[in-house]
């Protein structure tokens, strides 16, 4: 196993689609990371820590149907992972909520090749 393989990361994987500004993006990956964190149990958790701060990336998802995808294949993989869902309250989405990340990790890279699919996320 690579030292790339062997880091602990946690991953915000975040629809391109919805046109968010940089705050809400910002605000979104963060629910993804900190939800998929929680949902990870101590083990888990202790590892990603044991790295230092930890490794984030934040990767760029086309669309709603792709997320709903990548959630389902996260969960039968049996990776932490937490589906985000705007509540729509603000201006954003125009009072609908709406589903806009995925958080998935902490986990080893070699545990979710089928990330290696997409792009991370540039603006």
């Amino acid at each position: 196993m690579s030292e790339k393989d062997s880091t602990w990361k946690l991953y915000a994987c975040v629809r391109q689609d919805l046109n968010m500004n940089k705050g809400k993006l910002a605000s979104q990956a963060g629910h993804a990371f900190l939800e998929s964190f929680l949902a990870a149990g101590a083990t888990r958790q202790s590892a990603y820590h044991a790295d230092g701060l930890g490794t984030k990336i934040c990767l760029a998802i086309r669309n709603e149907m792709q997320l709903h995808l990548l959630y389902e294949q996260a969960k039968e993989a049996g990776l932490p992972c937490t589906l985000i869902e705007d509540s729509g309250r603000n201006t954003c989405f125009n009072g609908v909520p709406t589903c806009t990340a995925v958080g998935i990790g902490p986990i080893l890279a070699v545990e979710a090749p089928f990330l290696r699919k997409f792009e991370l996320y540039t603006q």
